[in-house]
């Protein structure tokens, strides 16, 4: 053993070299942890080591009472490596270090201070400055509030802006829904990856909100495509084009959807389809055109009758009787004329025998021509003494020669093509019908009438005429509109001119109105049209119009006021541009103008009321039918109209993808929880049924056609009574292929049965309450089309199509048609395959 002294003086520790030679060396298997590279003998008492220098603790240390235990050279066991390995204990961390220690959160004082809060209560620092001590949330659950509360604030926000944009002009409008859209659409994705834990299957359930935009919408699908070819030949010409909202689209729509299940029912699903089979069998695809389901009659030609004297009159009596019939039963839906002037100059012209202009001319022989065309419908057995015919040659040869498309427009021009328009409406001529009204609109653009008239000079009867001249074109604009399904030239953004006064021409000099035709303000604010209401205006109730006396103009401002919002349905939802603008946007017009209908029908004079006071929409008075009480005619005009309005709006929701599966749940489950749009739908699918029973539950029970005649606008009302069939219909075929009756015992189900079958209630989600109501309803609107064609070939080709239908879907909802009206009763008979969609010139009676 050596002692050294350093240079200091201090003794150095003796060195053992036996532990002074030891390496460590890596862990390896055979081979020791502790090793003596020299080999030389042991020393029994090994001394500690005591550096110089204090050793660092965190560098680990051999442990001397492990070093002790040690075997000697000569005590080495070569042949059992493990034995020769010594265990190196882990370091207990020193004593002195200690962790830094954190809060879990901090006060409130101490996180605005930003200082280090202990988290006691009180802290330290607040206790220090004597301060409140507050702890808030953590920030997980800080956030989770806020999120919630934005949630809220944009929820809200949307609705603002939505309520809106109804109130706002059109380039406001447009901003809000484009900042609407771009919304729904970045916040579409992100709900989608929170709320659903799996990926989107492709067969969804009736409760998931799988019943999505496109299906619910599904009559909306495809309105910007035309498939097939219209001038292929002359009848597809003669139709022309038919959009969605026309009832011969959706005609189109469930004899697709009949024939297409009738062939899948007949086709084994395991048995492959023959080589043979037609095409439209094998794939099911439409084939039927759009004249074939067409039951207007615009492929009949009209006859240019060999009349000499164009300046020839009917006599007088004859001539006061068409006069009469016109201005009773027409004017009050379309004052295009001033009654009060054209009867003075009608009288002084039989009294005197004047000669009036030609166009003034052209305009009585078409007042002649419309009532003369009354007559023969009120009075059949007599219409061989009616020739409505003649008078509209007159009116070719006096006016609308190969000049008149060269020559200026003045309003007589404007009127005479008003006229025309609507004779060829109650002829059936749709397609030639719209030509004349489209003339008559670009005429009266031409001239400004669309307009606010603020010219002093110009008399306030004179302004008012113009007015009522503007809002008729508009109101049958929108009915041909509402017919054919075309892009229409009339909305709420075209026109300036204020609503028409509700009383007659006779008061204009009354003080009350003459501040209503000269104050502009007072006026907008006691006659602002329902569509254009702000918020604040809807919450009021109309005491205004409901104090007047009811007219004629009563009525027809509560005609425009109703067109004005259905037209607004078919330029914003049945268009291209609701179209581009996305479902979201259409679900909230469909609930906007659904609660303007609402409001409308909350306004009406009580004298035209066609509900009791306190009773839902769907109800209609039990005496509507009857003629002897006042006011009758307009009450049903009004809800005919109200309800084809309904029927239209709702619609695009009246899809199979109400219907319910076949497949019962399995066994241990719940159906799911249908998602708030689609409750929404589905309750516009039922109120489309709804409006359709109650469209046709405001006729009589019997078909009466003289009651239909002069109650009923009878240019109408066969495309309101199809537009009621056609919803019932639909509905009807989607209970009726769901799922077919398994127990083939059950009695067959008339339309005098109480009781719906007990096999049929799981099918029926929209008419499982009221199945035979539906039924019922269908039953008496084909029984009232089946008695109209007698009168009205129209009406003969509108039935067969029914007819078709009903007894193709009559096996599904196990009906008896035994009782019900049928083709081989009908005027001519059932007619051929070719003959149901042909021309029907032999009942078209042109001759007289």
């Amino acid at each position: 053993m050596i002692n050294r002294r350093d240079s200091g003086g201090h003794q150095s520790p003796p060195t053992d070299p036996s532990i002074a030679d030891m390496t460590f060396s890596p862990l390896s298997p055979g081979a020791s942890v502790l090793q003596n590279t020299h080999l030389e003998p042991s020393h029994t008492g090994a001394h500690p080591i005591s550096p110089s220098k204090p050793m660092n603790p965190n560098i680990r240390q051999p442990d001397p009472a492990a070093a002790s235990t040690v075997p000697a050279q000569g005590q080495i066991d070569l042949s059992n490596p493990r034995a020769n390995k010594i265990a190196i204990p882990r370091l207990a961390p020193p004593s002195t270090h200690r962790g830094r220690r954190r809060s879990a959160k901090a006060c409130e004082p101490c996180r605005q201070r930003k200082i280090k809060c202990d988290g006691e209560t009180p802290c330290g620092p607040c206790a220090y400055n004597n301060s409140e001590c507050i702890y808030g949330d953590a920030k997980r659950v800080r956030d989770k509030k806020e999120l919630a509360s934005m949630t809220k604030k944009v929820h809200r926000y949307e609705h603002l802006l939505r309520s809106l944009e109804g109130d706002s002009d059109e380039p406001t409008a447009r901003r809000i829904r484009k900042a609407l859209r771009v919304s729904d659409d970045n916040m579409n994705p992100t709900l989608h990856s929170r709320n659903s834990t799996t990926p989107p299957q492709h067969g969804k359930s009736p409760g998931e909100d799988a019943t999505n935009s496109d299906s619910s919408v599904g009559s909306l699908q495809d309105l910007d495509k035309v498939d097939e070819d219209l001038n292929r030949d002359e009848n597809a010409r003669a139709a022309g084009f038919y959009g969605k909202n026309s009832e011969v689209v959706w005609m189109q729509r469930l004899e697709d959807n009949v024939e297409r299940e009738s062939i899948s029912s007949t086709l084994s699903p395991i048995t492959p389809v023959p080589l043979g089979t037609p095409r439209a069998t094998r794939k099911l695809t439409r084939d039927i055109p759009i004249a074939m389901m067409n039951y207007h009659l615009d492929d009949l030609q009209i006859p240019h009758l060999d009349e000499s004297d164009a300046f020839a009159v009917p006599p007088r009596v004859v001539a006061d009787e068409y006069f009469q019939r016109f201005f009773t039963h027409i004017h009050p839906s379309f004052p295009a004329i001033r009654r009060q002037t054209f009867t003075a100059q009608y009288r002084q012209f039989v009294e005197m025998s004047s000669k009036p202009p030609r166009k003034w001319l052209g305009i009585l022989n078409m007042v002649f021509a419309i009532g003369c065309r009354h007559c023969r419908l009120a009075n059949p057995a007599k219409s061989s003494q009616h020739n409505d015919l003649i008078f509209l040659t007159r009116v070719r040869k006096l006016v609308f020669d190969e000049n008149v498309l060269f020559e200026h427009t003045d309003l007589q021009q404007i009127q005479l093509e008003f006229l025309v328009s609507l004779y060829l409406l109650y002829l059936g001529q749709i397609n030639r019908a719209s030509k004349f009204s489209s003339m008559a609109l670009r005429s009266a653009l031409s001239l400004g009438i669309n307009l606010r008239h603020t010219d002093y000079r110009l008399h306030d009867g004179s302004k008012e005429a113009r007015s009522r001249l503007w809002w008729s074109i508009y109101i049958l604009e929108h009915l041909l509109t509402s017919m054919h399904g075309r892009a229409s030239g009339v909305g709420e953004s075209l026109c300036s001119v204020p609503p028409p006064l509700p009383v007659e021409e006779e008061s204009f000099d009354d003080p009350e109105i003459q501040d209503l035709l000269q104050n502009s303000k007072f006026r907008e604010s006691q006659l602002r049209p329902t569509l254009f209401e702000s918020h604040m205006e809807r919450k009021k109730k109309t005491t205004w119009i409901k104090t007047h006396e009811p007219c004629p103009a009563l009525f027809f401002f509560h005609l425009v006021d109703l067109t004005l919002i259905a037209q607004a349905v078919l330029n914003k939802i049945y268009s291209i541009e609701g179209l581009r603008e996305g479902t979201s946007q259409t679900e909230y017009r469909l609930q906007k103008y659904g609660s303007r209908m609402d409001r409308w029908r909350s306004k009406i004079h009580p004298s035209y009321q066609f509900n009791p006071p306190d009773a839902g929409p769907w109800q209609i008075i039990p005496n509507l039918d009857d003629e002897s009480i006042p006011y009758a005619r307009e009450r049903v005009c009004l809800a005919m109209n109200y309800y084809s309005a309904r029927i239209t709006l709702s619609r695009p929701c009246l899809t199979q993808t109400h219907s319910i599966p076949s497949g019962s749940p399995s066994p241990g489950t719940t159906p799911a929880e249908p998602s708030r749009h689609a409750k929404f739908r589905t309750e516009l699918a039922t109120t489309c049924l709804q409006a359709a029973c109650s469209l046709i539950s405001v006729l009589p029970k019997e078909p009466d056609e003289s009651w239909l005649v002069h109650m009923t606008p009878w240019w109408s009302v066969l495309h309101f009574l199809m537009q009621a069939t056609t919803a019932l219909l639909l509905g009807l075929s989607y209970c009726s292929f769901a799922s077919p009756p398994q127990n083939p015992s059950i009695a067959r189900l008339s339309s005098t049965q109480k009781d719906v079958p007990l096999d049929l209630k799981p099918t029926l989600p929209l008419l499982a309450a009221d199945l035979n109501i539906a039924i019922a309803e269908v039953r008496k609107a084909l029984s009232w089309i089946h008695a109209m064609a007698s009168l009205d070939p129209a009406a003969r080709r509108a039935f067969l199509l029914c007819d078709s239908v009903i007894r193709k879907i009559a096996p599904g909802l196990i009906l008896d048609l035994e009782d019900w009206p049928s083709a081989e009763t009908l005027v001519g008979g059932p007619g051929n395959e070719e003959d149901r969609m042909g021309g029907l010139d032999e009942l078209v009676d042109f001759e007289g």
